[in-house]
């Protein structure tokens, strides 16, 4: 029975790292390279042209009869121009390129470069982990305050020590599509893992253990949108996914599900 719920674990894993993903189109920075070359280029400023010479009248008119004086192109190329909101409006223009092309850096961008201590847990037959700098605290499932109007995967509220911890259901929130009415019945939930500085909590089963993990035993999820933001990656020698902390408080934050669409 074990062989089959760890072959049932492995699939529903690689189901879950092979989900096709949505291919970003490479950028062009050459466009971006020329305007920003363009906009840093220092202003030369011209000197005013001398003004045509007017010819004298052949002879003096009375007011009367003065007809008005059309402007003449001179004039008009004499008139003031306003190079400060120009130069003001380039200056966002830059402003705005420059921050385009700095994407944030991802957070789990750290752990694919150095070793961490990861935790490990189980959640109805699967098992979980999440680098340890991510948690909060470790607590054990108290009573719980339930909440109407809240999604299925919210177990309630959990007060520990004046705080308030939000419980999530972890397997309703993992994989809703694996929970049947069975495994779900048989699931015993004894602890809540608090993430990071957050009001979250996972439930979870059991604490496996506590063990470093090195960047090259992870196979780590490719960059650009995915459906599952949550998924840091899948740990194949140990059967588990591991957890990104960020990306997941943001969803629960958000009142997501496991999954969002991408564009």
């Amino acid at each position: 029975m074990a062989g089959n719920t760890d072959k049932a674990m492995r699939e529903y894993l690689d189901a879950l790292f092979e989900e096709q993903q949505v291919d970003t189109a490479e950028f062009d920075h050459e466009p971006v390279a020329k305007l920003l070359s363009q906009a840093s280029a220092p202003v030369v400023e011209t000197p005013p042209s001398e003004p045509a010479a007017i010819p004298e009248p052949l002879a003096a008119k009375t007011p009367a009869e003065e007809a008005p004086v059309e402007p003449t192109e001179t004039d008009e190329a004499l008139a003031p121009t306003e190079p400060v909101e120009q130069t003001i409006e380039q200056d966002s223009a830059v402003d705005d390129i420059e921050a385009a092309g700095t994407p944030p850096e991802d957070p789990m961008a750290e752990y694919q470069r150095d070793d961490f201590q990861a935790l490990f847990f189980t959640v109805a037959g699967l098992t979980l982990a999440v680098p340890l700098k991510s948690l909060g605290q470790i607590h054990n499932l108290g009573k719980l305050n339930t909440l109407f109007g809240r999604p299925k995967w919210f177990k309630g509220v959990m007060t520990e020590r004046g705080e308030q911890i939000q419980v999530v259901d972890t397997a309703r929130w993992v994989m809703p599509e694996k929970l049947t009415e069975q495994r779900e019945s048989e699931i015993e939930y004894q602890y809540v893992i608090t993430l990071n500085d957050s009001s979250w909590g996972l439930a979870c089963e059991d604490l496996v253990t506590s063990t470093p993990l090195q960047p090259q035993q992870v196979q780590w999820r490719k960059p650009g949108p995915n459906r599952r933001p949550w998924l840091a990656g899948v740990v194949r020698e140990k059967m588990c996914a591991l957890l990104d902390v960020p990306e997941l408080i943001t969803l629960l934050n958000n009142g997501l599900g496991h999954t969002k669409d991408v564009e």
